[in-house]
């Protein structure tokens, strides 16, 4: 049997070490639905992740949280929805630069438009975020499209386009 040198490693030279993390952010900006002005969106959320390094490399993470939106209608009348989203995405991070795609689904909605309140669960949804990751805190520019298919109101697509800030645990 032949023994190995002290410092010889057990393990490859390079050997990235996945590191989780936690995100905690709000979100703010406009809201486009369909048959409507134009408005304006809110969402809190908190999810976790996985970086392939500190800092930098592959990411892979969820969020949820709670949104809501409101603008009116051709008759100038309040309309209004609250959601609970789930998206799951992936993406890339640098020291610096973040950017990330996810897919998910509203676990639950209701939506009030034209004076028909809608119910509806499980509708699809798209993200995209693109922005900064300064050290524990992320600015970044988010899209989401997404299907509100619903029971007692017609469905209907939206899409949100704002700003965040996360704060991270990475």
């Amino acid at each position: 049997m032949v023994a190995r040198p002290p410092d010889t490693p057990w393990y490859p030279p390079y050997s990235p070490a996945w590191h989780d993390g936690v995100a905690i952010g709000a979100g703010f900006g406009a809201a486009f639905v369909r048959g409507l002005e134009p408005g304006w969106f809110a969402r809190v959320d908190a999810g976790a992740y996985d970086i392939q390094t500190r800092r930098r490399g592959f990411i892979f993470g969820m969020l949820t949280g709670v949104e809501g939106w409101r603008a009116h209608d051709d008759r100038d009348e309040a309309a209004f929805g609250v959601s609970v989203p789930l998206v799951i995405y992936g993406g890339l991070q640098s020291d610096a630069l973040f950017m990330a795609l996810g897919a998910g689904f509203d676990l639950a909605l209701v939506d009030h438009v034209m004076g028909d309140t809608g119910v509806g669960f499980f509708a699809p949804e798209a993200a995209a975020d693109l922005g900064f990751d300064l050290e524990g805190v992320r600015f970044l520019v988010d899209g989401r499209a997404g299907y509100h298919w619903q029971l007692g109101a017609a469905d209907r697509s939206t899409l949100r386009i704002g700003g965040v800030i996360q704060l991270t645990t990475d």
